[in-house]
């Protein structure tokens, strides 16, 4: 079970201090490029401060595609050393644009020294996966799979892709919202929940699912719906 690194205002840090008391992982939402290339000595928490956490992290939504691989390699470069000292098992990335060549993509991980199946693809708006599932498949990628976005642009072709679920790493759940909202696992409406009972029952054991919600009372509303679904109790936050 991981809970994300905003839930309340504050920095990661401020959260991981709050989270470790419920979570054994936080995802780690390096969201904006800049803003996370800047953070400072108190943003993020210091080497073994929380040792009774594990960390993923979420590559960034801006990534500059369009200025080559060069240029993407540096940025990805940089990002990893800052949160180095967490020691992130997997990097969940949104995948770049068609045109971008994904065996490429893989090389340039490998030469930073994160294993192509440690980079977890995640179902977006604009990319189900199914157009570049062969390419992805064969460049080593995983997978990140978020119910909410499978609900929200109806992909639910991607979860019959073949051999998806052993590459599948990674849950993210929460249920839609207006303008792209993560809303509370509890706004789940009776096709959203069979979605969700679906995915629990396919994934493969060891992986983790992260309740993508970004403010206490919805993870908390979130891990009530979990634990009905997954049929065993969780504590609660």
């Amino acid at each position: 079970m991981a809970a994300p690194s905003f839930v309340i205002p504050g920095t990661v840090r401020e959260n991981c201090a709050l989270l470790r008391k419920s979570f054994p992982e936080v995802g780690l939402l390096l969201f904006e490029t800049q803003a996370c290339l800047d953070y400072g000595p108190g943003d993020l928490p210091g080497p073994d401060e929380f040792p009774e956490l594990r960390f993923h992290a979420h590559l960034p939504l801006d990534l500059p595609w369009d200025a080559g691989l060069e240029r993407i390699a540096a940025i990805l470069a940089a990002l990893l050393a800052k949160v180095a000292h967490l020691r992130p098992w997997g990097w969940v990335l949104h995948p770049p644009p068609p045109q971008m060549d994904l065996t490429k993509l893989a090389q340039v991980f490998a030469r930073l020294g994160v294993d192509p199946a440690d980079v977890l693809l995640e179902n977006t708006r604009e990319q189900d996966l199914a157009g570049i599932w062969e390419q992805a498949a064969r460049a080593g990628f995983s997978v990140c799979l978020d119910l909410g976005h499978l609900l929200a642009y109806d992909q639910k072709d991607a979860l019959a892709l073949p051999g998806l679920w052993p590459r599948t790493r990674l849950l993210h759940l929460n249920a839609p919202g207006p303008g792209g909202r993560h809303e509370s696992l509890a706004r789940l409406d009776d096709h959203g929940r069979a979605t969700l009972a679906a995915m629990l029952a396919r994934f493969t054991p060891g992986g983790v699912v992260l309740l993508e919600v970004f403010d206490p009372a919805r993870l908390e509303e979130s891990l009530n719906v979990l634990a009905q679904s997954a049929g065993r109790i969780l504590e609660h936050p």
